[in-house]
């Protein structure tokens, strides 16, 4: 008898610590998320805006390098709060503040064709552009390697037919990387309540980025070395900024790609490249003669005689001139606001008589909607009719699908040929899964930007890279 009481006392002591336990551990998970809330409410009072990006955004400027202790983004535009040792940490000690585990290393096949990656498990094609020397037998794959959303699903789709139903490299499971819809590391929520903006590692392609290849966003993988487009220079085959407004406003500006030709849009909080311009013929200039670009004495400006339009000829000045204006990446991109600083700072420059002696720089215009565009108003490709549409196409005889310039093969990591621009992802809940049918809206799929970090959505009718893996090892 003395036994049984004894345990019973015993029992009940233990069911007593562990009552205590459980209502200690809920007492301090409200501390933590009361001492992340303090500190988040100190970033907005010092001017962070959720769901901004590295320039001012709440998670990325600020939350984050005060909690986890990373560097503040170099773009960051504001100063970090004062905040309490004690209430930091105080907020890390709460699961939803740890930082993420560090990411396995990667493991190259002995061949150096195929890349495991124990972090998602799966392995990886280690060509991110296989599609630019092997089509498979598809049709319509641009000869930069680009392809719209059903040309990468029947490419792929080929790939694992290929060898009378063994696959490519003997695997028949090659598939597009996945997103899931909801992604608590993203810094931004969408209209469809998708996930999107930078920092997106619980992708497969951003957990590749941000994870395994150690990149930051806004980073290029891959950058570009000096180059020449016929009288212009440092062109980047990536987007580039307007100063139009989407027509839908909840779509920021409108944006065009020098890598491809197609003419869309981008919320204000992306990173994309500047190219300016000035309306009519520079004074003092000579007199145009024919209808080609007409590079300026001393080379620094063009002018295009069909527009009536003169350009800067360096297409990334901002790289090597910031004009004293904060947020610009050191590879030239910016977000808009940024852009629209820095081009009223290239007007006030040289003590107000502007760069190369011109204050009407501006960023260049869209137009009206425009019916040579493939799709409705002012976007798809062939859009001739705004200022970058009429030089891709018109005046440097580009065609769709065309990089203005290519990007060189280099290493990035164990890969090779990756793309410092889009890539195609499908809608799934984890990398293992099979991609679904329908992407986060209605002629819409997943994208993924080797160009900055960005990941976002875009329509299907675009044309944007591919690079596979199929589920699991080749040793499994």
């Amino acid at each position: 008898m003395d036994f049984i009481r004894h345990t019973i006392r015993d029992l009940l002591t233990i069911l007593a610590l562990f009552v205590l336990n459980l209502l200690f551990i809920h007492d301090q998970a409200r501390a933590d998320s009361a001492s992340c809330e303090q500190i988040k409410n100190a970033c907005r009072k010092a001017g962070f805006a959720t769901g901004g990006g590295v320039h001012d955004g709440l998670l990325l400027a600020c939350y984050n390098p005060i909690v986890h202790g990373t560097a503040q983004p170099k773009a960051a535009s504001m100063p970090l709060p004062s905040i309490s040792p004690e209430v930091v940490k105080a907020c890390r000690a709460g699961n939803d503040s740890a930082p993420a585990p560090a990411s396995l290393p990667l493991v190259p096949a002995a061949d150096g064709q195929t890349i495991y990656d124990p972090n998602l498990k799966v392995t990886w094609l280690s060509d991110g552009n296989l599609a630019v020397k092997q089509t498979f037998g598809v049709a319509n794959i641009n000869k930069s390697g680009s392809m719209d959303y059903a040309t990468a699903l029947r490419w792929i789709d080929a790939m694992n037919k290929l060898d009378h139903g063994a696959g490519y490299l003997g695997h028949n499971n090659w598939q597009l990387p996945t997103t899931p819809s909801q992604d608590k590391t993203c810094a931004r929520t969408g209209r469809h309540g998708e996930s999107f903006g930078f920092h997106c590692s619980g992708s497969a392609l951003g957990s590749l980025y941000y994870g395994a290849l150690a990149l930051r966003e806004p980073d290029t993988a891959v950058r570009l070395p000096a180059n020449t487009v016929g009288p212009f220079h440092d062109f980047q085959p990536y987007l580039y900024w307007s100063g139009s407004a989407a027509a839908d406003p909840k779509q920021g500006f409108v944006s065009f790609s020098f890598n491809s030709g197609f003419q869309g849009a981008n919320v204000p909080l992306n990173y994309l490249y500047v190219l300016v311009v000035i309306k009519g013929k520079l004074p003092g200039t000579p007199p145009a003669a024919g209808n080609g670009l007409q590079a300026n004495p001393g080379g620094q400006t063009v002018y295009d005689p069909v527009r009536q339009i003169t350009w800067l000829a360096d297409a990334n000045l901002a790289a090597k001139q910031t004009f004293g204006v904060r947020g610009i990446n050191p590879d030239g991109s910016m977000e808009h606001p940024a852009a629209v600083e820095w081009v009223a700072a290239m007007n006030k420059a040289d003590q107000g008589r502007g760069y190369l002696g011109q204050r009407n720089w501006q960023l260049p215009e869209t137009g009206p909607p425009d019916p040579s565009c493939s799709l409705k108003g002012t976007t798809g490709y062939d859009c001739t009719g705004s200022a970058m549409g009429a030089l891709f196409y018109k005046q440097l005889g580009l065609h769709r699908g065309e990089s203005v310039v290519a990007a060189p093969d280099t290493k990035v990591g164990p890969f090779h040929n990756i793309q410092p621009y889009l890539y195609w992802a499908c809608e799934a809940g984890t990398a293992l899964s099979p991609c679904q049918a329908h992407g986060p809206a209605d002629g819409f799929e997943w994208n993924f930007s080797f160009g900055n970090g960005f990941e976002g959505t875009n329509l299907l009718a675009n044309d944007l890279y591919v690079m596979v893996y199929y589920p699991g090892s080749s040793t499994k």
